[in-house]
């Protein structure tokens, strides 16, 4: 019996785990806003051999309940997954998604709008390659 990967999988391998990394992100890393998301991204060294690693947050002040925290991350990292085909894919990136709403928001709406933030981020990236540093 083989072992098939899964076309829209999100292995822990794709899952940021490192202080490091995370790190980064607070200090080099550039923003994008679409409602209800706020995405900071960073390209750079990656620890694990894959072309992004992602991580998810929801506001503890905004969402006292864990239920309903993991719920919006549960729902984020799902419409993360259906959509991860649009990211470019040229240089590794360090992605984190914060929810910023005060609500939670329908999964087909959070699908809409993470493929708008996935576009805009390509778009970004796309300028951004072009011009000498």
């Amino acid at each position: 019996m083989t072992v098939r990967k899964k076309p829209l999988g999100l292995p822990a391998s794709y899952r940021i785990k490192r202080k490091k990394i995370f790190d980064r992100l607070a200090s080099e890393g550039r923003s994008l806003f679409v409602y209800p998301f706020k995405l900071i991204y960073s390209s750079g060294e990656l620890p694990e051999e894959v072309p992004f690693q992602v991580a998810f947050g929801v506001s503890k002040k905004k969402f006292r309940k864990a239920v309903r925290r993991n719920r919006i991350k549960r729902l984020m990292r799902e419409s993360f997954r259906l959509n991860q085909h649009l990211l470019n894919k040229e240089k590794p990136l360090a992605l984190l998604l914060i929810y910023t709403s005060n609500n939670e928001e329908k999964f087909d709406f959070l699908t809409e709008r993470m493929q708008k933030l996935l576009n805009k981020l390509n778009e970004t990236l796309n300028e951004n390659h072009g011009k000498p540093q």
